[in-house]
């Protein structure tokens, strides 16, 4: 609290000189006139006073035979004093922030989230409708009003929120979860990948494979009719026999589906790295005349890699005078050569074709065996490996037919 009164007020730094200072601050201390932070440099006594008390002190300076001079100023009277000095600035800083204030006020943005389907421009629309535009003041939008209508108009909105974060106005909307429609068109289930079938159950359809028969791609799994009925003994079918009428296929399709995946990794291999240091080159074409600039003799680095970049001004108006620049930067790079041992190399090349085949597994497959091979090649340098992962999952998918 101290401190803030003093700031308001006004302090003095003054420095005390003279035969005997310190009967200057005895007088203070007996004329009540408060003295802080008192230090003494050479012969001199360095204090600071109070900016009210400062023009008390002359006939107590001319009692003890001493001098004061003024060191510094601190405090909200000395700023208020150099503001006046400078009508200007405080008058720009008070329109700049009048300006601030008054802008403030205003949306000048809106921003939209939370969409997945419904367009923006529709919710944009009737945000603008109702009064929340860019330009428009804050305390004239009623929010409230908005957030009501934007539901009213587009059904799939179960939600909105508005909230203004300075001059941006975001408006928060949260779409209601449809339920899914059932596809009802006829359709078959077919093989979506190679496979041996391990389990084939209709529940709509016709199953048209069996229990351990391969099948390609493509191959009809369950045709989407009515089930027809089986020859009986004799090999007879039954008199009454029930129209075909397309369906649309369901059913179980599970098989046992191989995956393959292959890597190779060098075992001696090269890396580079950048040391920091390089040279750059300028050429220059002003019209049919080069200059080049910073030209390295011969090779800049033992290894360096090289970077162009090209660049053409804009011709000057009425002009046909051409100014190209072509700035080539030349980067040192060390070489290091590394050989890796060949278990390091295998289990390189065995993770990366596991890898490779993750990405064509689905996740709801169930992998029943992984198995490995290193193919041998004439080359030391290189290990090979073959990955073969065997999985059994669902491969059927749906295929739309005609009526």
């Amino acid at each position: 609290m101290i401190f803030n009164t003093n700031y308001l007020r006004g302090t003095v730094k003054i420095r005390v000189s003279g035969t005997m200072p310190e009967r200057f601050i005895n007088l203070c201390v007996t004329e009540e006139i408060p003295l802080w932070g008192i230090t003494k440099t050479d012969e001199d006594l360095i204090a600071w006073i109070r900016l009210q008390d400062f023009f008390r002190i002359r006939p107590l300076v001319i009692c003890s035979h001493t001098k004061v001079k003024v060191l510094s100023r601190r405090g909200l009277p000395f700023i208020m004093k150099r503001l006046k000095q400078r009508k200007m600035l405080m008058v720009g800083s008070c329109i700049f922030f009048a300006l601030l204030y008054i802008l403030s006020s205003y949306i000048w943005f809106i921003e939209i989230t939370g969409l997945k389907t419904i367009p923006e421009q529709e919710i944009r629309q009737i945000a603008e409708q109702y009064g929340l535009r860019t330009g428009n003041i804050k305390n004239a939008i009623n929010v409230k009003k908005i957030e009501r209508e934007i539901p009213l108009h587009i059904s799939e909105v179960a939600w909105v929120g508005i909230n203004f974060t300075g001059t941006r106005a975001v408006i928060e909307v949260v779409e209601k979860t449809m339920p899914k429609q059932e596809e009802k068109l006829p359709a078959h289930i077919v093989a979506a990948k190679d496979g041996v079938i391990t389990e084939i159950i209709a529940l709509n359809g016709q199953a048209m494979v069996k229990i351990g028969q391969t099948v390609k791609k493509g191959d009809t799994l369950i045709k989407g009719i009515t089930p027809q009925p089986a020859a009986g003994v004799d090999g007879q079918l039954p008199k009454t026999i029930t129209p075909v009428e397309l369906v649309r296929a369901k059913g179980i399709t599970t098989a046992r589906v191989w995956y393959e995946g292959y890597a190779e990794i060098e075992r001696k291999q090269t890396t580079s790295k950048q040391t920091g240091s390089y040279k750059m080159t300028i050429n220059m074409k002003i019209g049919d005349k080069e200059l080049a600039f910073n030209r390295p003799q011969g090779q800049p680095f033992a290894e360096f890699e090289t970077v162009t970049i090209y660049k053409q001004l804009p011709l000057w108006r009425n002009s046909e005078l051409a100014v190209e620049s072509t700035i080539t930067i030349y980067r040192e790079i060390n070489s290091q050569h590394m050989e890796k041992t060949f278990e390091e190399a295998y289990n390189e090349a065995y993770a990366k074709a596991i890898q490779v085949v993750q990405v064509t597994i689905p996740e709801t497959a169930k992998i029943l065996s992984r198995n490995y091979e290193v193919l041998k090649t004439p080359e030391e340098n290189i290990v090979r490996v073959k990955v073969n992962v065997e999985t059994i999952e669902d491969i059927g998918q749906t295929i739309n037919i005609s009526q």
